[in-house]
């Protein structure tokens, strides 16, 4: 199993359906501002931050999936990406619980992206926090959405760990592969 995904990872169609997936929930997350009016807290956008590396990841690897150096390049981004995503959404449900316990909570006034990018002022319409931390405003089979935003980048994140141990595993020579 592992040298089949080994040998997947080095095919832009593998690269591109995980492009495909997270511009589909980053899009989602655009449709769930713009026409449901919910409001993208501080720790919402860092999840979008998070999408994004994914994104990024997946297009770093469409240039050339075979060449060992783009892949690690492009397996690394898109393991350190659903890691933080994971984090981020893990610290989301632990304010949402602390907030819906009756504590108290504020979001910094300012976002601080990874390397000090202001993706904020670049993207304002993805990137700029407007709601506020701990409300949950929508629910799916009575789980909120940094739950759901969690389950996601769980399996990113076991899926880029899976395919780095993969490149690690020997491939077998068949001329009639």
């Amino acid at each position: 199993m592992l040298s089949s995904l080994a040998k997947w990872s080095k095919q832009r169609s593998a690269w591109l359906v995980l492009a495909l997936s997270a511009t589909v929930l980053l899009g989602l997350a655009l449709y769930f501002q713009y026409q449901m009016n919910l409001q993208p807290c501080m720790l919402c956008v860092y999840a979008r931050a998070a999408l994004t590396g994914v994104i990024l990841a997946a297009l770093i690897a469409l240039i050339s999936p075979a060449n060992a150096l783009v892949r690690w390049i492009a397996l690394l981004t898109f393991s350190a990406s659903s890691v933080w995503g994971f984090m981020i959404t893990q610290e989301h449900i632990g304010v949402e619980e602390l907030v819906q316990s009756g504590g108290l909570y504020t979001c910094s006034l300012f976002p601080e992206f990874p390397l000090g990018l202001p993706l904020d002022k670049w993207f304002p319409e993805i990137f700029n926090p407007t709601g506020m931390c701990g409300d949950i405003a929508w629910r799916f089979m009575d789980l909120s959405m940094p739950v759901w935003t969690r389950v996601i980048f769980v399996v990113y994140a076991l899926l880029s760990l899976i395919l780095i141990f993969s490149q690690f595993k020997k491939q077998k020579y068949n001329p009639y592969d």
